[in-house]
């Protein structure tokens, strides 16, 4: 057999130019350069700012200032729905529906010849808006589309005047009204037994009562020096001095603490009945109200929480409810304000079937409290 030796066959390299390699560099970074600049643009256009504002307007009606002028009335609750859907509809007919988030009445106080509405108004616009403009948008909406609300009340559109605040000055104004809450989806958290972790400020009413540092029930604040909770409670430990209250989503540590002033149990509670299942604990100093403590909103007298609703109670208990006595019961209305519907006072065979817990009514007792606090 005769060896061929291997054919190798020269290739040609290819050899680019310096200047068409510093092309294609170039023309490369450009191309870079505008899909970046197209992604910033896309992303800070689809961005949206909040903006809160302290508003006010004025409004007449037929009925008296007292009839209203108390928060968490029924009659506060009833004219501050009004306003804010007169608001609300106000942005629904004009070109900033998308907009608007939402309008909610802190308080209300006396004109000359009217009554002065104080509110917070929240919006969303794209980052790239600038603020003057935004500003006077929002108000011309609420000067013109107010004149087409149907009262009563009747508002006066041209008496609205915005005023721009920031975020720590917007959650200070809704820290003082009670009834304000960070929300959580409705439907989490549902169970009450082996319950659900919660998040600060979700639940800023919450307590826990402690002798010598130890736990042993939760009440309710229900302004910055006054605590609701369960008369049992007391039974056995009377001593104001050894008692503390704590604030927080956890009771070590806790977000603040304070000493208690002196306990008024119900005169007609007498142990080991369940009536009258209620008592105040006065606070050594007033809290101060923040994100992650405030005050819930009582109910008047004739408050009728209907069939249906839906309540929360919360507590420290871990696997059943030991420890969560005195604590809140609570139910919000439409405006998302909640109010403190019962308290714990006892449960046979904790969350067994059939073994409803029970709670003291505190709209059966709302005048007590109110002659022994003022509130």
């Amino acid at each position: 057999m005769m060896y061929r030796p291997d054919v190798v066959r020269a290739r040609k390299r290819v050899c680019w130019e310096p200047w068409v390699i510093g092309l294609v560099i170039f023309i490369s970074l450009i191309v870079l350069a505008v899909c970046i600049g197209l992604t910033v643009h896309y992303v800070r256009y689809n961005q949206k700012k909040t903006y809160n504002y302290y508003s006010t307007l004025s409004f007449t009606t037929d009925k008296l200032y007292a009839e209203f002028g108390r928060e968490a009335s029924n009659n506060f609750t009833e004219m501050s729905q009004r306003l804010e859907s007169m608001v609300k509809n106000a942005f629904y007919r004009s070109p900033l529906r998308e907009e608007f988030v939402k309008s909610q009445i802190i308080k209300f106080s006396q004109q000359k010849h009217g009554v002065l509405a104080h509110m917070l108004l929240i919006c969303r616009f794209h980052s790239t808006e600038d603020p003057e403009t935004v500003d006077k948008i929002v108000q011309l909406v609420l000067h013109e589309k107010l004149q087409d609300a149907v009262g009563p009340p009747k508002v006066d559109p041209q008496s609205v005047k915005i005023k721009k605040i920031n975020k720590t000055e917007t959650d200070s104004y809704l820290n003082h009204c009670c009834g304000t809450r960070r929300s959580k989806t409705l439907g989490q958290g549902l169970r009450i037994v082996g319950g659900t972790e919660v998040e600060e400020g979700e639940w800023p009413w919450q307590a826990s009562l402690q002798w010598d540092g130890s736990h042993r029930c939760g009440a309710t604040l229900i302004n910055a020096t006054w605590l609701v909770s369960a008369a049992h409670c007391f039974t056995t430990y009377k001593n104001p001095a050894r008692w503390t209250a704590s604030f927080g989503v956890t009771i070590k540590p806790s977000k603040m603490k304070r000493g208690l002033r002196r306990i008024i149990v119900h005169e007609k509670y007498k142990h080991p009945s369940h009536d009258y299942d209620i008592s105040l604990a006065e606070l050594s100093s007033p809290v101060p109200y923040t994100n992650a403590v405030h005050r819930v909103c009582l109910p008047d007298a004739y408050y009728e929480f209907q069939p249906g609703d839906v309540m929360f109670v919360t507590g420290f208990g871990a696997l059943k409810n030991d420890g969560d006595s005195g604590g809140p019961l609570v139910s919000s209305d439409a405006r998302d304000i909640w109010y403190l519907a019962g308290i714990v006072s006892w449960g046979d065979e904790c969350a067994k079937p059939n073994k409803p817990g029970v709670y003291t009514r505190v709209t059966a007792l709302r005048d007590w409290i109110t002659s022994k606090t003022g509130i």
